[in-house]
């Protein structure tokens, strides 16, 4: 019937092959110009027409990450069902004991991971070492601190925990310098789980709280990994950026905070003793109640070097607000210099700092810390901070501080002086002095038969070592008084005038106009010990100006002592204990 005749499948068959071929040539250049980051906008003349097919925002969306990664969108499938491809986050491994620096952006975010290879990991080296006695029952509370530092580490389980600890090292400045004040303190969260490596204040994350510039975090039964991140907030109206230090450990918090309740003098660790207008005299409690026959007694008193730091700075120094807890910017922002020295006060060990370089009727701040030798891998090596204390130089330049006398050696303090005389030479004078009038009732007390049997002593209480000690205390408490400006607040009111017929002070200045009327009193002026010294020595070698002596008080660690210090004291908060 045909003229001729062929097959009709093989050719639907071939027309089918053709149409699937063109469409998977299509889909490959398609998908060829979008991971290329291209678009066909340009190259397609009818571009416009098909372009209403697809979802206009999953359109604009590709072409604009395109640029930079392929992300893709299709009509039909969002992104619940596609996924999308995660942000580049650099995350930097902690080790065990191992601090970290860095320098943060306001507004920037940093993460880290605290890794179950290191969780899993061998304990730190703990190398701390103090001459403790842990069998005693009345411990100093300084050495109630210690303890708890020098405590080995216990033995790690499969359930470790983890102690996170971050230091605000500095951070930016005030642009406002008539109203310092501190930024918003760094932002750190943390996440226990492998699912949620980008912690925040969602998802139920555990936050470290920073105080102080000092923040740690306690995770008990951890299993895997930890994973930490770090935000620094925006800080408008301030200059710079932060610098913190973070560390991670499975043996003990990496460095440590001792508080102390603010005003309260008995929680203190470090007292201001005297000062006068350069310097500063501050000293520890009693470190041990150990008796002087003990080993931890002699070793105490000959650390070398002492174990305890010293940082002082301005009351009011803007550099300082929100940071007095962190070790680390203690270190780098303290600029003002002091020395350490072991003494025996009140019969017991006790570490004292002289600090110089001070301006005159000032207030200033001191934080004792202790800081280890090697830090790196070391259990605790980001040592200990305890709370502030806050003491005023002098005014008048009346008084001057000597300490660690060959024989008086519990006087630490500010003496009457002149402006002409060295802090070496006045001490020498004065020490020397004392000595002299200790020694006719040494030779006295040789006579008497100290050595005799139970039997026959005087008393069992005491002996006569107990006598030496006592005489030689008071001897020098009479012979060397303590100085104190006449222009000091009315607080002070145990003050005794000294050398009022001079109208000056040793500086040149003048008797404030609201204390003549009751210091130059006639009543005063008649008074042979207020136009005096205490001593006739002091007024024919020393010739000190006008000056106010402070009430006869023996130092030796008792009430005594303590009354003596409260004139002197002030809390954080500016209220006289």
């Amino acid at each position: 019937m045909y003229p001729y005749s062929t097959p009709t499948r093989p050719f639907a068959l071939a027309r089918f092959t053709a149409c699937i071929y063109l469409c998977l040539s299509l889909s490959l250049r398609v998908i060829t110009l979008a991971a290329k980051g291209e678009t066909i906008t340009h190259k397609d003349h009818n571009h416009h027409r098909l372009y209403g097919v697809f979802d206009q925002d999953n359109h604009q969306h590709a072409v604009a990450v395109g640029a930079s990664t392929y992300e893709p969108a299709f009509a039909g499938s969002d992104r619940s069902i596609i996924g999308r491809a995660p942000e580049a986050v650099t995350v930097t491994a902690l080790g065990n004991n191992a601090p970290k620096q860095k320098n943060i952006r306001p507004g920037a975010i940093q993460n880290w991971i605290f890794s179950r290879e290191t969780l899993q990991g061998p304990p730190g080296l703990f190398n701390w070492t103090f001459p403790l006695d842990h069998t005693a029952t009345n411990h100093t509370r300084l050495e109630t601190d210690l303890i708890s530092l020098a405590r080995p580490p216990s033995t790690p389980t499969t359930d470790r925990t983890v102690w996170l600890t971050i230091s605000t090292c500095d951070q930016p400045t005030s642009g406002d310098a008539a109203n310092p004040a501190a930024p918003p303190p760094l932002e750190v969260y943390v996440s226990l789980s492998q699912r949620n490596q980008r912690p925040d204040e969602g998802d139920s994350d555990q936050v470290i709280v920073q105080d102080g510039g000092h923040g740690t975090l306690t995770l008990s039964g951890v299993t895997d990994a930890v994973w930490i991140e770090v935000r620094a907030p925006q800080t408008d109206g301030f200059i710079g950026e932060f610098n913190y230090e973070i560390a991670a450990s499975i043996d003990a918090p990496y460095a440590t905070y001792f508080e102390g309740g603010p005003g309260n003098q008995s929680d203190l660790q470090i007292t201001p003793w005297d000062t006068d207008t350069h310097s500063s005299i501050l000293g520890t409690g009693d470190i041990t109640n150990a008796s002087s026959h003990s080993p931890n007694f002699a070793n105490w008193l000959s650390s070398s070097p002492p174990p305890f730091n010293v940082y002082v700075y301005g009351h009011v120094d803007p550099a300082f607000i929100g940071l007095h807890r962190s070790v680390c910017a203690l270190r780098k922002r303290a600029q003002i210099q002091s020395k350490k020295s072991m003494v025996k006060i009140g019969g017991q060990p006790r570490q004292l700092f002289y600090v110089m370089g001070l301006q005159p009727g000032s207030s200033y701040d001191a934080v004792m810390t202790l800081e280890p030798s090697s830090s790196n891998s070391t259990v605790r090596g980001g040592g200990a901070v305890w709370n502030a204390t806050t003491f005023i130089t002098k005014s008048d330049d009346n008084c001057k501080i000597i300490h660690s006398l060959p024989f008086c050696t519990d006087v630490a303090y500010a003496v009457p002086s002149n402006l002409n005389t060295s802090m070496t030479e006045l001490a020498v004078t004065y020490d020397t002095y004392a000595n002299e009038s200790y020694q006719n009732f040494s030779k006295s007390l040789q006579q008497i038969p100290c050595d005799m049997p139970p039997s026959a002593q005087y008393s069992l209480a005491r002996n006569c070592s107990d006598c030496d000690n006592a005489y030689k205390a008071w001897v020098c408490a009479v012979t060397i008084p303590r100085c104190a400006d006449l222009s000091s607040p009315s607080y002070l009111t145990h003050l005794i005038p000294r050398n009022i017929n001079a109208s000056t002070f040793a500086n040149g200045s003048s008797v404030p106009e609201e204390a003549k009327g009751s210091l130059f009193s006639r009543e005063n002026k008649t008074t042979n010990y207020y136009g005096v010294s205490r001593n006739p020595m002091i007024d024919e070698k020393i010739k000190p100006e006008l000056s106010g002596g402070i009430a006869v008080c023996v130092p030796g660690g008792g009430k005594g002592f303590e009354l003596q210090l409260r004139a002197l004291y002030r809390g954080r908060d500016g209220v006289v204990v």
